[in-house]
């Protein structure tokens, strides 16, 4: 009882997250929740290889499981979920995980619901059945180098167990489920290609307001790299997984604006005009630019401001980014 009431409390910590830097380079799921017709995604992009001396092609080509299909933004929420759960519960010692669904939903802040358990069984066989196939682009971080690295699933096998399966239909009591990492993917783990991520912030933006944070977030180094000029091209088609048939000027308006916004509002983009946001290099071209917010000491949560943390707080934003909205905005903006 005493290790489980640390594991929750771990838990709870939703700043202290992790995310795999592979996985926040380019993405494995789909930018909507319907899963729909398509079964593969393709991306590619041309880097200078240093190493080498010379431009290179680097691709990943992602397909879906053929019955559950391409994972969607809920089981990037889900795989987000799974690699927290993992750091609190044995460190990345192990690829084999024993977790409750409950504490799961928790920690993703999702109401406990029919739906919701049979929405994470749908996640965990995408998981699962997903293939990810690397060219040039896998980094191998024990050897410090890029590779190949053919295709594999994010998870080898879960299991769910409740009282259903012992013949009980009259009731319903959870046991601890399992799951397991696939190989691929725990040895990049193990070599320590993780980074941290405030979980509380990014299960408050929207999927598209995650993904650039993700992808940002391991981009800048504060303190030395607090500033990025990004083509936005690259960055909206290939990092963030917006269709390539979107036109620049609706990725700039429909998407990447709104994203910007949301992580102004929290204070981790410092916010910029859209003539210093946005160049135009030429037609149909365009160059993006974001600026870190320095980390600095949280700002107390004044008496008149308190209830905006507290409402923040229950809706699964972070102290720390609810600290610093709460103190900078006004209340009628949060409903």
């Amino acid at each position: 009882m005493a290790q489980q009431a640390k594991l929750k409390a771990r838990l709870a910590d939703l700043a202290n997250g992790r995310d795999e830097m592979n996985l926040c380079e380019l993405p494995f799921a789909t930018l909507s929740e319907r899963a729909g017709t398509r079964n593969i995604l393709e991306f590619q992009i041309e880097d200078y290889d240093r190493e080498l001396g010379q431009t290179v092609r680097r691709a990943l080509t992602v397909a879906g499981d053929p019955k559950h299909g391409l994972p969607t933004a809920k089981d990037e929420e889900v795989y987000l979920g799974l690699l927290k759960y993992t750091y609190d519960y044995n460190g990345f010692s192990s690829p084999d995980v024993h977790f409750s669904r409950s504490d799961l939903f928790d920690l993703m802040a999702w109401k406990k619901s029919d739906w919701a358990y049979a929405r994470l069984t749908t996640a965990m066989h995408r998981l699962v059945g997903v293939r990810l196939s690397y060219q040039n682009l896998w980094r191998d971080n024990h050897n410090k180098q890029w590779r190949d690295q053919g295709a594999f699933g994010l998870l080898d096998s879960f299991k769910f167990r409740d009282s259903r399966e012992s013949g009980r239909n009259d009731s319903f009591e959870e046991f601890s489920s399992q799951f397991q990492w696939s190989s691929v993917l725990f040895n990049s783990f193990d070599s320590g290609y993780l980074k941290r991520i405030d979980c509380g912030l990014s299960r408050s933006l929207s999927v598209t307001g995650r993904r650039l944070y993700r992808y940002l977030d391991k981009h800048f180094h504060p303190p030395a790299k607090m500033r990025l000029t990004l083509d936005m091209n690259r960055l909206a088609y290939q990092h963030i997984g917006i269709s390539p048939s979107t036109e620049p000027d609706k990725v700039r308006k429909r998407y990447l604006i709104p994203a910007i916004e949301e992580l102004e509002q929290v204070g981790y983009l410092a916010p910029l005009s859209l003539e210093k946001r946005f160049s135009l290099i030429k037609r149909g071209k365009w160059s993006v630019t974001f600026e870190r917010m320095p980390e600095q000491q949280l700002p107390e949560v004044s008496e008149d401001h308190k209830h905006i943390f507290e409402a923040l707080i229950r809706r699964g934003i972070s102290e720390d980014a609810a600290r610093k909205f709460a103190s900078h905005h006004a209340r009628d903006v949060v409903v």
